[in-house]
C-alpha cells in the first residue's frame, strides 16, 4: 500500500503543536482549571491541572497513534474489519492497493482533523482560564465545532461516494 505522506506530515506537525501547547500553558495555569463549559459559555466543570494535562496528552497521543497506524498498518488489517460498501469488489486483488490507500488516507485525515479540533478547543479553554474572573468560553467555539463537523462529514462522504458504486 502506498502511504500518502501529506496527512501523515500534517498529523505529526499537529502533534508537535499539541505538545508545545501543553508545555506552554501548564506552568501558566492555576492549579484548578475550568474544563467544561455550559452552552452559555460559563464554566461548570473543574479539574486539577496535574490530573487534566496527562489525560489530555494521552488522548492526543492516542489520536496520533491511531492516525499513524491507519497510514502504515492499514493494509495489514483483515478485510473483514473494514465496514465499506461493496467490500469484496473494492478489495479484490486488482483494486485492493488503490482502495486501501484511499480509505486509510481519509482515515488519517480524520485523525488529523480531530487532533486539530482538540488543539483549538484546548486553546479556547486555556485562554478562558487565564482571562481573569470567571472562565467563559467564547461563541467562537460554535464556529470551530461547525467547521470540524462539516470537515468530518465531507471526509466521510468522500469514502461513501467512492465505495458506494461497484465500478468507477
Amino acid at each position: 500500500m502506498k502511504v500518502d505522506r501529506t496527512p501523515v506530515t500534517v498529523l505529526l506537525l499537529l502533534a508537535v503543536v499539541a505538545a508545545g501547547q501543553l508545555l506552554h500553558y501548564y506552568p501558566k495555569l492555576p492549579e484548578t482549571i475550568a474544563v467544561h463549559f455550559a452552552a452559555s459559555g460559563q464554566a461548570n466543570g473543574w479539574a486539577g491541572k496535574a490530573g487534566f494535562f496527562p489525560i489530555f496528552a494521552v488522548i492526543e497521543a492516542a489520536i496520533v497513534l491511531l492516525g499513524l497506524a491507519a497510514a502504515f498498518l492499514g493494509e495489514r488489517m483483515p478485510a473483514s474489519f473494514l465496514n465499506m460498501p461493496n467490500r469484496d469488489y473494492w478489495l479484490s486483488p486488482e483494486r485492493r492497493e488503490e482502495s486501501l490507500t484511499f480509505f486509510w488516507t481519509q482515515a488519517t485525515w480524520i485523525e488529523a482533523a480531530t487532533l486539530a479540533f482538540l488543539i483549538v478547543i484546548a486553546e479556547f479553554m486555556f485562554r478562558a482560564n487565564l482571562a481573569g474572573g470567571a472562565p467563559t468560553l467564547t461563541r467562537d467555539f460554535l464556529l470551530v465545532l461547525v467547521v470540524f463537523v462539516a470537515g468530518i462529514l465531507w471526509l466521510s462522504f468522500r469514502i461513501v461516494r467512492r465505495f458506494s458504486r461497484a465500478s468507477r
